[in-house]
């Protein structure tokens, strides 16, 4: 369902962030405009404030260590994919440079390869250790310079073999690399912490009835775009444009 949710366009992720604590703080605040209780009544509200203390400060809290944490992650992943990109950058023009006779056949390879990386692993949550089909791929590549490897001798080829001998390992650091997300528990624990906050602002009074609206409103509209900030950045949308400029640059040299 997270998962989902995420993959919506980011208007609709903000306005449904931003309008739930909205709809659950409007018929609290009628409510407590309609009481007449004012912040000079006799009720002590000492105990409301302290709450509306604790729960905002677990918010930010909670909130902040989510946002650093997913974002490493997102960089973390987008720095695995710039250094396998780069290198198969390398192993175009090297493969060139040695053989221009072979650079046809690793063309086709090359751009199998990147579309089934894209559709498979780089637009979807792939499995630990890749796609199959992404792998397989992959695979025909390694045969390919196999096969150059035995048709030269002694060193002549090593600088390609160098090259692809690296983007082996730059394929699997980032196939073991775990994308930004966001953990379930932690998503749901942060989220009735923001949607307490507000709560708890919309039963505090105040002096004036439009002093009482724009505090719950402006307390609500807050908790709802910090809310839809963490899950832009846990969206796919974040780095999508990112992961499509360095494919695409790939695609352009070949």
């Amino acid at each position: 369902m997270l998962s989902a949710f995420l993959a919506l366009p980011l208007p609709l992720i903000v306005l449904i962030s931003v309008g739930i604590p909205v709809m659950v703080v409007i018929p609290i605040v009628r409510a407590v405009s309609n009481s007449h209780i004012t912040a000079d009544g006799d009720a002590g509200f000492e105990g409301l404030v302290a709450l509306f203390g604790f729960v905002g400060t677990a918010f930010a809290l909670l909130l902040a260590f989510i946002i650093v944490n997913v974002q490493g992650e997102q960089a973390s992943a987008q720095s695995t994919l710039f250094d396998e990109t780069s290198t198969l950058e390398s192993v175009i023009k090297e493969t060139r440079a040695f053989d221009p006779t072979v650079a046809p056949e690793v063309k086709g390879l090359v751009l199998d390869y990147l579309e089934k990386m894209r559709k498979y692993e780089v637009d979807m949550t792939p499995p630990i250790g890749g796609d199959p089909q992404a792998e397989a791929a992959f695979e025909k590549i390694l045969i390919r310079f196999n096969k150059l490897e035995k048709e030269t001798e002694g060193n002549e080829a090593q600088v390609v073999l160098d090259a692809v001998e690296q983007l082996t390992t730059d394929r699997d650091n980032r196939v073991d690399t775990p994308p930004g997300s966001l953990d379930l528990v932690t998503t749901v624990v942060c989220v009735v912490l923001a949607l307490l906050t507000a709560v708890v602002m919309a039963l505090l009074p105040a002096p004036r009835r439009w002093v009482k609206w724009l505090q719950s409103l402006g307390v609500a509209v807050a908790v709802g775009l910090v809310m839809s900030l963490v899950f832009y950045i846990a969206s796919d949308g974040y780095t999508k444009e990112a992961e499509d400029q360095q494919i695409q640059r790939i695609e352009a040299i070949v």
